[in-house]
């Protein structure tokens, strides 16, 4: 009950956000406008003219499958996408009773959203937690060229988030993490734990292929593994590191032909530092080779990414990264109004 409690919460908190976020963003279009496009660099507290438009031969996307990871940033790029939508008119799939899902642990198909009102309108977005199906959520997109993306996260990193946020040590005898790893080393434990999942199977051991679709008895298989992988890489237009948000962001916005404005984001979901669990070598060590189907997909397309970022110029990557800072700089301060910070706007707003 407390976890079907946290997630309508979660899912209201995200709502909120994205009207927010649209109410900032109209604000900000009508004074662009009585601006004539002069975007303020608050570092310096200059005024600068930047030409905001897109090239003529880029057309925006407006069909878009996003595979919304556990724990890999994705509330942030799931606010982005659904504001979109919002704001361009656009259908978006959305969960009736699920709270924040859309399949898992079966995969997504078509019938778990033909009762949504709009479904015979067809569906422009994907933004949603749900077990991926590739050829079900490109049947759901319809025609118009959709972009498939997603957002993935060094699993050592990932799974120490998850076993905090979803309270992975109730179900292994409260536990710590590194007690847990400690236990790891134990083969009969070990082996007990191989297809270990809780909450009906949705989470547990190498989260992100379990949430692209890759069945769980085959975790162990490297052969599969690496095939399935492979797949992804021809299913997914682009794969995003959470650890490269940034870099991340300005590279969706060239594959999307959107906007800065369409792409500003805040953090949301985020935990602060102190409350991560730091590991010694030997540990980490450990959990990496637990999770080594998650570790394969992780070293694959990190490895496309750094050549993505580096085919596209690592000079010019650095000036698009300053052209964002200062359209989500601009955006907040707007939206303050006066005051002394967004949280403190955001705690009034909800109040």
């Amino acid at each position: 009950m407390n976890s079907k409690r946290n997630y309508f919460i979660l899912l209201i908190i995200g709502v909120f956000f994205s009207a927010y976020a649209v109410f900032c963003l109209n604000l900000y279009n009508k004074r662009q406008n009585e601006d004539t496009h002069i975007i303020v660099d608050f570092s310096s507290e200059k005024q600068r003219p930047v030409n905001t438009s897109l090239e003529s031969t880029c057309k925006p996307r407006r069909k878009v499958g996003f595979l919304k990871m556990h724990k890999c940033a994705s509330s942030t790029l799931q606010n982005i996408f659904l504001r979109y939508a919002y704001i361009n008119d656009l259908n978006a799939i959305l969960p009736l009773k699920r709270w924040n899902y859309v399949g898992s642990p079966e995969l997504f198909s078509l019938k778990l959203v033909e009762e949504t009102p709009w479904h015979n309108l067809g569906y422009d977005i994907m933004a949603v937690h749900t077990r991926w199906n590739h050829s079900a959520v490109k049947e759901a997109l319809g025609g118009g060229d959709p972009a498939f993306v997603t957002m993935i996260r060094e699993p050592t990193q990932l799974f120490e988030s998850l076993y905090g946020y979803f309270k992975f040590y109730k179900f292994l005898g409260n536990i710590t993490l590194p007690e847990f790893l400690d236990k790891l080393e134990d083969t009969k434990f070990k082996r007990k734990m191989k297809y270990w999942r809780i909450q009906n199977n949705r989470y547990g051991r190498n989260q992100m292929l379990f949430d692209l679709g890759f069945p769980v008895k085959d975790f162990d298989n490297e052969i599969k593994v690496k095939q399935f992988v492979e797949e992804t890489a021809i299913n997914f237009d682009f794969v995003m590191i959470t650890e490269k948000m940034e870099e991340s962001i300005v590279l969706l916005k060239h594959l999307l032909c959107w906007e800065y404005k369409d792409l500003v984001f805040l953090k949301l979901n985020a935990r602060h530092d102190s409350t991560k669990i730091k590991l010694s070598a030997r540990q980490e060590k450990l959990l990496k080779n637990w999770l080594k189907a998650d570790s394969l997909l992780y070293s694959k397309f990190r490895k496309i990414f750094d050549e993505k970022v580096e085919k596209f110029g690592y000079e010019k990557m650095e000036e698009e990264k300053r052209k964002l800072s200062s359209t989500i700089d601009q955006i907040v301060q707007r939206c303050l109004s006066g005051e002394k910070s967004l949280t403190n706007l955001l705690i009034k707003k909800v109040r």
